[in-house]
């Protein structure tokens, strides 16, 4: 969920560790003046910490939202070739001032995606459209570092660049224009499994018809299925806090883009009395 500014701070507080660190000094305040009930938060606090910093907390939470959709497969794959007209592939950040390429280039996630991408490319022969803006007001959008990745390691070019997405609605919404101009209705989307949901809601709100073809699942090693799986670490909580995240970013969406249609213009929201 990219958002800007203040926004993301607020974000930040909501999420752990800020969210549970906020709890603990609530706690500390109120223990000053009644230490049975401020050690009671403290002690939840610290309980969440330890909960959400397990790897099996962390990949469960993350398989809840890749639950959502299946991969592909081969028998998804035919189909998909059969309906679909393109394959898009969403940005998942950049890795900024890389040190050993001299510049920005593509983050892991979208370097996955981007793979999965071409792997989908190949197999159907389908044009591919890469979409990311500069969420940050970088110079070269994430489309074009996409680009660059496709024509040094993979020999090919995308089809299309959507430069001027900031979110995942943007990429939809951006992109939705560029399909219509093709007369593309129905196409193969590349995110990563955790994002599929809040991508496919944003693409449909443009119109857009969608074969979900996610990567990038969340699987535990062999000592992250054993005893270390209930061990906290800095892992755990890191995917605990980035399916928390995305749990935020599609309630948001719901919130926020409803009623957005997809020229980009709020329309009236639907009473009850109105409906049926």
């Amino acid at each position: 969920m990219s958002i800007p500014g203040w926004q993301e701070i607020i974000v930040l507080l909501l999420l752990p560790p800020g969210s549970l660190i906020l709890i603990a000094v609530l706690g500390f305040l109120i223990y000053s003046k009644w230490t049975w009930a401020g050690s009671a938060v403290i002690v939840t606090a610290l309980a969440l910490l330890i909960a959400l910093s397990l790897p099996r907390t962390g990949q469960q939470l993350m398989a809840s939202l890749e639950a959502y959709t299946s991969p592909l497969g081969a028998d998804g794959l035919d189909q998909a070739r059969k309906n679909a007209k393109a394959i898009v592939v969403l940005a998942g950040g950049r890795y900024a001032n890389a040190p050993e390429f001299g510049g920005d280039t593509v983050s892991r996630p979208t370097l996955e995606r981007l793979r999965y991408g071409v792997y989908l490319h190949r197999q159907t022969e389908l044009p591919l459209l890469v979409s990311g803006g500069s969420v940050g007001g970088e110079r070269v959008p994430e489309a074009e570092l996409m680009q660059q990745v496709l024509e040094q390691d993979y020999k090919l070019a995308a089809n299309w660049q959507e430069k001027y997405s900031r979110n995942t609605f943007e990429n939809a919404l951006e992109s939705a224009e560029l399909l219509r101009a093709a007369s593309i209705e129905h196409v193969i989307l590349v995110t990563h499994g955790y994002h599929m949901r809040r991508a496919i809601w944003s693409f449909e709100q443009m119109g857009i018809k969608v074969t979900a073809a996610p990567t990038g699942f969340t699987t535990l090693g062999y000592r992250g299925r054993t005893v270390h799986a209930y061990l906290p670490s800095a892992k755990g909580l890191y995917l605990s806090s980035l399916a928390l995240r995305e749990h935020l970013g599609y309630l948001w969406y719901q919130l926020a883009y409803r009623n957005i249609d997809s020229a980009g213009q709020a329309q009236p929201a639907t009473s009850p009395a109105s409906e049926g």
